[in-house]
C-alpha cells in the first residue's frame, strides 16, 4: 500500500479482502494479517487505510473495498490483547475528487459466517454470485451488487447483515451520502445471551408493527418475567439500526428519571443539540423533539410498569420517533402490543443444548426433554438451570 500502490496513478483501486477481522475497545475496525498469531498480532487499521485512499498521498483516485471479515468485540475473545497495536497509515490531505465504496460483511459486533461445505464466506460467495448475476460490468454497480447480496442475507438469516458505509456518484458531480451505522448514535445494551433462539418470527413480526404503529409493546402472557422480552428488544436493536439514522436511545423504566436519561442522551450523542439552560426538564424534553438530528429515531423504554410514568415522555403522534415498550402488564394495554410467551420444545432444547454443552444434551436427550418442561420452556429458567449446573458439586 504505502511503497508500492501509493506512488502509482489510476481511475480504480479494487480490494477485495477476506480474513479474520475484530472490533477494538475503541470501537476502530482492524483486519487481521494472514501472518497473525497469538505472540503478535500483526493487523491493520481499516479506518486509517480508507483516509490514506482517500488524500493526496494516494494517487489512484476512485476505491471500492470489499472486506469480509468479522466485526466482534475485541474484548469478547479469550486471549485476545486490549492494545492490539498494528499498521495505521499516514495521510495527507483529501482529495475533492476521491470516490469511495466500502462494502462490509458485517455490521459491528457481528461475525462473519464461513459456509464449510463450500469452504468459503456466505458473504464472499453472495458477492461474487453478485457479480456473476452483473455479466462482467466493470466497475461493478456496486448499490445493486449491494441490495443482491443483503437480499440474499435476508434470505440466509444468518444473523449477519452486510452493509457499506459510504459512497459518492462515480460522476464526481452528485455526492449521496449514506448513513455509517457505526456513527449512528445510541446507547443499545450488548447481549447477555449466550444464544439467541426460537425468536425470529418474532422479530420480524416487530418489524413489520414498527413500521405500521408508532407505539408498540412486548408485553409478557405469562406475567412472571423471564421470557426474554428486554432480549427481543435488543436483538431487534441491533439488527435494525441501520434503520434509524437519527439513533437508537434505550431508556431504562426503572432507573433514574427517564427525562433525565432521554436529555442526556441527546446531549451527549447527538451533534450541536443544546437545549436552553433556562428551560425546565418538561421543556428540555419538548426541545427533543422539535431539534433532534434528522432521520428516523428509536426509542426503548425497557421494564414500564406503569402506564403513566412513561406518558410525559412520549415523542408526538405520526413523528419520526418509534416508541418500543418491554413490559410485563397484560392488563390495561393501550397500545399495540406483541404477546411473549415460552420457546417451543425444539427452541428450548436448542438453548439448553447451548449452556450446558451440546454433547451433554445428546447423551442425555430425554432427560434434557424433562427440564426443558420442568421450567415451562421459558428462557430464564433454562439459564438457572445451567448456574446451577456449573456450581461445584452441580448436577
Amino acid at each position: 500500500m504505502t511503497n508500492f500502490l501509493s506512488p502509482k496513478s489510476g481511475d480504480l483501486l479494487y480490494i477485495f479482502w477476506a480474513g479474520h477481522g475484530l472490533i477494538t475497545s475503541e470501537r476502530e475496525r482492524r483486519l487481521l494479517c494472514a501472518d497473525a498469531n497469538k505472540q503478535n498480532w500483526q493487523n491493520l487499521d481499516l479506518n486509517s487505510l480508507l483516509v490514506l485512499l482517500g488524500s493526496d498521498k494516494f494517487q489512484i483516485r476512485n476505491h471500492i473495498c470489499i472486506i469480509d471479515a468479522c466485526a466482534n468485540y475485541v474484548l469478547e475473545s479469550k486471549g485476545r490483547p486490549t492494545n492490539l497495536g498494528g499498521k495505521t497509515f499516514l495521510s495527507g490531505q483529501p482529495k475533492p475528487d476521491s470516490q469511495q465504496f466500502v462494502l462490509l460483511a458485517t455490521r459491528e459486533g457481528e461475525k462473519a459466517k464461513v459456509n464449510s461445505e463450500n469452504k468459503t464466506g456466505y458473504f464472499s460467495q453472495a458477492v461474487r454470485e453478485a457479480f456473476a448475476a452483473a455479466n462482467g460490468s466493470f466497475p461493478p454497480n456496486m448499490r445493486e451488487v449491494t441490495e443482491a447480496v443483503q437480499q440474499q442475507f435476508n434470505d440466509l438469516d444468518k444473523k449477519q447483515l452486510p452493509t457499506y458505509f459510504y459512497s459518492r456518484s462515480w460522476d464526481g458531480n452528485i455526492e449521496t451520502f449514506h448513513f455509517n451505522p457505526f456513527d449512528i448514535p445510541h446507547n443499545i445494551p450488548q447481549s447477555q445471551a449466550l444464544k439467541f433462539v426460537g425468536r425470529d418470527e418474532q422479530i420480524e413480526q416487530l418489524c413489520q408493527l414498527l413500521q405500521a404503529n408508532d407505539i408498540v409493546a412486548i408485553s409478557d402472557v405469562i406475567g412472571q418475567g423471564g421470557v426474554g422480552k428486554t432480549e427481543l428488544a435488543i436483538q431487534y436493536s441491533w439488527q435494525y439500526l441501520e434503520d434509524y439514522s437519527g439513533g437508537c436511545c434505550w431508556l431504562n423504566a426503572q432507573g433514574s428519571d427517564l427525562g433525565t436519561q432521554l436529555i442526556n442522551f441527546a446531549m451527549f450523542c447527538l451533534s450541536n443539540f443544546n437545549p436552553p439552560e433556562q428551560l425546565d426538564t418538561t421543556g428540555k424534553v419538548l426541545y427533543c423533539w422539535k431539534n433532534w438530528q434528522a432521520g428516523k429515531v428509536l426509542l426503548i423504554f425497557d421494564d414500564v410498569k406503569d402506564w403513566k410514568q412513561i406518558q410525559p415522555y412520549l415523542p408526538p403522534k405520526g413523528s419520526r420517533f418509534k416508541v418500543l415498550i418491554t413490559t410485563r402488564l397484560n392488563t390495561g394495554l393501550i397500545y399495540t402490543s406483541l404477546p411473549l410467551g415460552k420457546l417451543s420444545p425444539d427452541a428450548a432444547l436448542e438453548l439448553l443444548a447451548k449452556l450446558l454443552g451440546e454433547d451433554l444434551v445428546k447423551q442425555e436427550p430425554d432427560k434434557a426433554k424433562i427440564l426443558c418442561e420442568y421450567v415451562d420452556y421459558i428462557p430464564i429458567g433454562l439459564y438457572q438451570i445451567a448456574a446451577i449446573y456449573r456450581k461445584p458439586g452441580g448436577v
